[in-house]
């Protein structure tokens, strides 16, 4: 053998197809533990890896040489048996995740490869992957749902929102938003950045703005209002309100969060109520004038109907008349007085009887007891009761328990209910003085307390001259109050 023949080596067999699909076959059965093989020929399972059934919960050995309907039968999940089902039908590569059968929340991965005849499944453990694809999915929508939610709100509000690096542009969230505020100028929406903004701003904006820089400076946050003109060449005012998000390591801030408010209608409406305020507090003034001059013009129409009674019964018979009608009249100008000073809205019971009964009784003797619930009056209410308060003082001056030292007299009332009515129970009880007895005629007093009194309260009035002391009754609806 020559040197030649020495270095000749004899040609390689050549390996048929057959032979490296064998030797493929086998590579995929056998050469990896994280993948599993089924495979499907003639109606029958012809191979299933001991991962393979690990993964879809079956027993290897029972699932080979099992009929195909029996084997997927078995498997757990409708979803699973649908889908190799079709596969096998259509017997073309295909690739589908179903969950695991008898696990929860876990999933594999099916490719089929036919193989004419007969159809081999590739199956692998996904969980890791659809488990973060899944939660992905769900920020994804999570946040849709956010984008679409600040979208609603940046609309009803008028509104849109912005991110700004200090020193640097400042960019709109939500340029849609931005576009659509009649309130910005039609500069500031052109795009989602914009340089220097602060420029775009009227002179007295941005000192507005220098303000709020300090405040954000110190305190984290600041909210400022800006007047400007428009997109709509119309004037508007804008509310900007901020907060520092990210800070260096001095403390600096190097970003801010905010949100533009278009606070026109606002501020409208503001204006327009502080307007309307100025407008009634003018009213109340001049009627507040109207009210004190009605009530002077009144005192001195009662100081004129006193003179003119002075003069017409300035004969000495009637004397006692005279003055009898004066003192009528100065009880109706302390109710007048009364009332005048809370604009004729109505009196304090309590305070008409004290005020009434000033003149005539004593307190500081202890000679007059009042007791029960303070009461609001209407106007009619308390000009009838200032009469009749009147005249029963002064028949016990004259002669009731009043007429001596001793006498004393109390006024009791109290609010009762009842089927949803509520009165109003008043009572005069005099004590200590002369005994009392029925008079011989009804006086003017009387007449005014038993007959006017009960006309214009509508209710019940009653004396009884009692002769320890004259007691007066009242009883009056206060729903039915003039």
């Amino acid at each position: 053998m020559n040197a030649l023949e020495l270095n000749v080596m004899p040609p390689a067999s050549v390996e048929t197809a057959a032979d490296l699909h064998e030797r493929i076959g086998r590579a995929l059965l056998v050469g990896r533990d994280d993948q599993g093989v089924l495979a499907v020929e003639a109606g029958r399972v012809v191979a299933c890896s001991d991962y393979a059934a690990e993964l879809l919960s079956c027993d290897a050995r029972q699932a080979r040489g099992a009929s195909v309907a029996d084997f997927i039968e078995q498997l757990e999940g409708e979803l699973l048996q649908l889908r190799l089902r079709s596969a096998l039908l259509d017997e073309t590569a295909v690739e589908f995740v179903v969950q695991r059968p008898r696990r929860h929340d876990e999933w594999i991965e099916f490719r089929s490869l036919p193989l004419s005849p007969g159809v081999a499944f590739l199956l692998k453990d996904v969980t890791d992957r659809e488990l973060s694809d899944r939660t992905l999915r769900r920020k994804e929508r999570r946040l849709l749902a956010a984008n679409r939610s600040l979208r609603l709100a940046h609309t009803a509000a008028h509104a849109a929102s912005w991110d700004w690096r200090w020193d640097q542009s400042m960019r709109w969230l939500d340029l849609a938003a931005a576009r659509e505020l009649d309130c910005l100028p039609a500069s500031w929406t052109e795009d989602e950045e914009i340089g220097d903004w602060r420029s775009l701003m009227p002179s007295a904006g941005q000192r507005a703005f220098d303000r709020a820089v300090k405040t954000l400076i110190r305190a984290g946050q600041a909210s400022f209002e800006i007047e400007v003109v428009g997109a709509d060449d119309a004037r508007h005012w804008m509310r900007i309100d901020c907060a520092v998000t990210e800070r260096d390591e001095t403390g600096a801030p190097t970003r801010v969060s905010g949100v533009t408010v278009d606070v026109t209608l606002a501020r409208r409406a503001d204006e327009a109520l502080r307007a309307e305020v100025a407008q009634r507090k003018r009213s109340e003034e001049r009627q507040q004038m109207l009210v004190h001059e009605l009530n002077h013009r009144v005192k001195n129409m009662l100081a004129t109907v006193q003179s003119v009674a002075r003069q017409s019964l300035a004969s000495p018979g009637l004397a006692g008349p005279a003055q009898d009608f004066e003192e009528r009249l100065m009880a109706l100008a302390w109710a007048y007085e009364i009332l005048t000073r809370e604009q004729w809205a109505g009196a304090s019971l309590r305070e008409v009887i004290q005020r009434t009964l000033a003149p005539h009784i004593d307190r500081a003797a202890n000679r007059l007891g009042l007791e029960g619930p303070d009461l609001w009056l209407t106007p009619n209410w308390a000009l009838s009761l200032a009469l009749a308060m009147h005249e029963l003082a002064t028949n016990a001056v004259k002669y009731g328990a009043l007429s001596k030292d001793e006498g004393r007299v109390e006024v009791q009332w109290s609010i009762l209910e009842r089927a949803g009515n509520r009165r109003l129970e008043l009572q005069w009880r005099e004590s200590g003085g002369p005994p009392v007895a029925m008079p011989a005629r009804r006086g003017f007093g009387s007449r005014l307390i038993e007959r006017s009194l009960s006309r214009e309260l509508h209710g019940d009035v009653r004396l009884d001259f009692d002769p320890a002391g004259l007691v007066c009754h009242l009883v009056a609806s206060l729903t039915e109050a003039p």
